[in-house]
């Protein structure tokens, strides 16, 4: 084994700064692999620092490598992409990281649901990103919410 297992080597940059007790610095080339999946997801810099409660130029940081996000971001951007964060960490391109899940089923209704996510609007996307990042009480709190609010005759939605 050479430590490096379950990783793709080629997502992974050493970067050595001198000889300061042996220490050695990984750096994550994690900027263009946001890039990449925010727009093949549909999401603009900005729906996804909305998301993220940060400022559009802190998460455009992240996207030209100026600044790294750190892991509760990056956790928090896997949900959003429907990923898990080794998928995220990878330089792996499959169709299926901006894929809603593939036939997962619909939380509301239980139908399946084949789309992806980029042909939703704006709004929609937003919505999504937003619903992966929260945390399971927090999905289940919404999804009531959307049960009640369509239990109601039309004209008393709101």
């Amino acid at each position: 084994m050479d430590g490096y297992s379950g990783w793709n080597r080629r997502a992974v940059q050493v970067t050595h700064y001198g000889n300061k007790g042996g220490i050695l610095l990984l750096k994550l080339r994690i900027n263009e692999r946001l890039r990449e999946l925010r727009i093949k997801s549909g999401y603009t810099q900005s729906q996804i620092a909305k998301i993220l409660n940060i400022d559009r130029s802190t998460y455009s940081y992240y996207e030209i490598g100026k600044t790294m996000p750190d892991v509760s971001i990056l956790m928090t951007l896997a949900k959003i992409f429907n990923i898990s964060l080794e998928e995220l960490l990878s330089d792996e391109n499959g169709t299926h990281a901006v894929a809603d899940g593939g036939a997962r089923r619909d939380y509301v209704s239980g139908k399946k649901n084949s789309s992806r996510i980029y042909e939703l609007s704006g709004r929609e996307r937003e919505l999504v990103g937003a619903f992966r990042a929260c945390s399971e009480a927090q999905r289940e709190r919404i999804l009531q919410d959307v049960r009640d609010l369509m239990d109601r005759p039309p004209d008393k939605r709101g």
